[in-house]
């Protein structure tokens, strides 16, 4: 060996042997600390393309899409078959792109004056006198992806856009087509919000957002309706509000990943209504109980949990495929639907097989699966397992934007979408997306702290904003209520009533209650629910538009009456108006006083 220069051959040998030894053990305790931490903690996160580190998803009721135990859950037996494959015999199992591990702290950077941060944002989205519940919403257990649905929904807009604009990194990215792989992007329940965590500034929004939001118990998460987060190594879960060390596919170090619940998705959190989502009106989302395919598409909230159940309908031959995809099932189930045979299930053609599937009595998943196979090909069709179809979305429920919130228009467009569109903008409804409509889309825009400026097409947040303004209760509809309650939902209701707005459903409330339950010939139960939302809403609209009509009639008369005043003093003070010489100051003495 020489001193002070390269080491000799054996003794490099030795530092080797030394250096593998010591590599071997390393990586030996490493492994069994994975080992022990993937047994004990939960397996969820987002499901990047590709891979296959996370364990199957059960996805079985009733914890619908609760995270599991890796070496406890079993394979998932409602997932959904690959693109262009018939379902496998053990049922398959699609999994996440990655896996939390034990509890790690969020690592965050010190503040830096080179580097400003700005306050948290602040909820402008309220109406005007109404603040956030002392009650937060409910967290629930994490729901899974069980659907094939990649259109944005609007809460996660709504909190891309919110996150974006307040910290001026609009940069984002929403749904995306379904493939092998579980991932809320694949429902449009889940944004990445572009972030360098690299990068000391952007390091810095990140940690401040994220700490924003999970702070208190996850207390803003829960209100936007927010249940995980990962970014920069760390994962976070509504469900335990625990941060704790990720491994995955991605490391999160280019974005922030955001996944909401199915209220968050749909906005009816209090963030957006001021009324939390309790355990008793919490979505629970869509059933997985089909075998080898997708769940049906929400049409409306399941407050109930899903039963267990697993059912395997009989395979017909066909292939699955899903939006996007092509194959012998599209010319199959095509020629059945008002739409131009592409041969591709295109998005007008999955919108029509969503109506068809349902007028057919099969799951509307939006997908060519074996039921739908089996209808199309005029096959008696099974009894299915409860939970297999959608709720039915209530009357109550229902307005003329319901049919056309998933469509997407811009300028050129036409039809009977852009005439709904129309008519709330306050365009005149030829039905022909031209300036005109494309000027009053972009001032609805302005106006909206959630819609970016330059909007040039509607999309579900534009369509759920413009719903929300022509009917501003419709988000309470899914609240009910009886006596004792309280709340800012009682507020409304007796705003509504014309009864004294304390927020406490009392008795008088009540009886106001079962009056216009019996005026709608509705079930006197006192209890309000979302038929009973509909019928106070519509009789106080009622109301305020005879009042403003006798309002209008009244100023109307009043008008009237001034100008007929005026003319008959005009015409008394006129010289010539046929009076004798000496009559004006008669007539004007006989005028009365006004």
């Amino acid at each position: 060996m020489t001193v002070g220069g390269t080491p000799g051959r054996d003794g490099a040998r030795h530092a080797a042997g030394r250096h593998r030894e010591f590599r071997r053990g390393a990586i030996a305790v490493l492994e069994a600390a994975l080992a022990i931490s993937m047994t004990q903690f939960p397996v969820w996160a987002e499901g990047e393309p590709g891979g296959s580190e996370a364990p199957a998803d059960p996805g079985a009721p009733p914890e619908q899409g609760a995270p599991p135990e890796e070496g406890t859950a079993p394979e998932d037996p409602g997932t959904p078959p690959g693109q262009g494959s018939t379902p496998p015999a053990d049922g398959g199992g699609l999994r996440y792109g990655g896996r939390s591990l034990g509890p790690a702290p969020l690592e965050t950077l010190p503040a830096d004056p080179a580097y400003p941060v700005p306050e948290p944002p602040t909820n402008e989205f309220l109406p005007k006198g109404v603040e956030l519940p002392e009650e937060v919403d409910e967290a629930g257990v994490f729901q899974s992806n069980v659907i094939c649905d990649p259109v944005a929904k609007p809460g996660v807009i709504a909190v891309a856009n919110l996150l974006g604009e307040h910290y001026d990194r609009p940069a984002h990215s929403l749904s995306r087509s379904c493939i092998d792989q579980r991932s809320e992007h694949y429902d449009g329940r889940a944004v990445d919000w572009t972030l360098n965590a690299n990068d000391p500034h952007d390091r810095r929004i990140g940690d401040a957002a994220v700490t924003w939001l999970t702070d208190n118990d996850g207390e803003v998460a829960r209100r936007l309706g927010i249940q995980s987060i990962i970014w920069n190594h760390r994962a976070w879960h509504a469900s335990d509000t625990t941060w704790r060390a990720y491994v995955g596919q991605s490391a999160h170090t280019d974005h922030v990943h955001i996944s909401l619940n199915w209220d968050g998705a749909f906005m009816r959190t209090s963030w957006w209504t001021g009324v939390a989502v309790t355990a008793e009106n919490a979505d629970q989302g869509p059933c997985a109980v089909i075998g080898g395919a997708y769940a049906a598409l929400p049409q409306a909230p399941r407050t109930e949990a899903c039963a267990p159940a697993e059912f395997w309908p009989e395979d017909t031959g066909y292939a699955t495929v899903r939006p996007g995809g092509q194959g012998e099932g599209v010319g199959l189930v095509q020629p059945l639907l008002d739409v131009e045979q592409t041969g591709v299930l295109d998005d007008a053609t999955r919108e029509a097989l969503l109506v068809w599937q349902g007028e057919q009595g099969v799951p509307q998943t939006g997908v060519l699966d074996q039921l739908t196979y089996a209808a199309a090909l005029g096959q008696e069709l099974p009894e299915l397992p409860e939970g297999a179809l959608a709720v039915d979305r209530s009357e109550a429920l229902t307005t003329e934007f319901t049919p056309v919130r998933r469509q997407v228009l811009t300028e050129g467009d036409t039809g009977e979408a852009v005439k709904v569109l129309q008519d709330a903008l306050g365009v005149d409804g030829d039905g022909i997306f031209g300036p005109l409509t494309a000027a009053a889309l972009t001032e609805f825009a302005e106006e909206q702290p959630l819609l970016p400026d330059d909007l040039t097409a509607t999309d579900t947040l534009v369509w759920h904003l413009l719903e929300q303004e022509a009917y501003p209760h419709l988000a309470l509809r899914t609240t009910e209520l009886e006596i004792e309650d309280t709340g800012h939902a009682v507020e409304v209701l007796q705003e509504l009533l014309g009864v004294e707005g304390d927020g406490i459903f009392g008795p008088i409330t009540q009886q106001a209650v079962l009056d216009a339950q019996a005026a709608a010939e509705l079930e006197q139960t006192g209890v309000v629910d979302a038929a009973t939302w509909k019928a106070i809403d519509e009789a106080a609209t009622a109301r305020a538009e005879a009042e403003a009509e006798a309002a209008r009639a009244a100023e109307a008369k009043a008008k009237a009456d001034a100008e007929a005043e005026a003319a008959r003093v005009k015409a008394a003070l006129s010289p010539g108006a046929g009076a004798p010489d000496g009559a004006v100051d008669d007539r004007l003495s006989a005028s009365p006083v006004r």
